[in-house]
């Protein structure tokens, strides 16, 4: 990364600023529903469970299905294996990610045959 001083800007690399991991498997019938806890899939959210997989607010990229689709969780949540997903670094605005992912078309990427998919 380089630091940009004169305007508080840096440049580098996507991945340097924003931590991307994958979702983790939460079938429909291993969640329970009494929790307060969004669960994401690439298309949304899709249920509640009452044990986050994240710590506190949450940007998810879907990556299978709903390719592209960006959202954000103002909260700790459960990102399934269907999505990408970060919690950032300490400080950072994901809300300025979610708008930059927006940005990008990412559904162009799409590259697979029968089930929409996004590497």
């Amino acid at each position: 990364m380089s630091d940009a001083r004169t305007t508080g800007w840096s440049t580098g690399i996507l991945g340097e600023f924003l931590p991307i991991k994958y979702g983790k498997s939460l079938p429909a019938k291993l969640r329970d529903s009494s929790g307060r806890f969004p669960v994401f899939g690439s298309s949304g959210r899709v249920g509640l469970h009452v044990q986050p997989l994240t710590n506190g607010p949450t940007l998810i990229v879907g990556r299978k299905g709903t390719v592209g689709a960006v959202h954000l969780s103002t909260e700790p949540c459960w990102p399934i294996d269907t999505v990408y997903f970060s919690e950032g670094e300490q400080g950072q605005n994901l809300r300025y990610f979610k708008y930059l992912l927006d940005s990008l078309n990412l559904v162009q990427l799409d590259k697979s045959t029968a089930i929409p998919g996004l590497s």
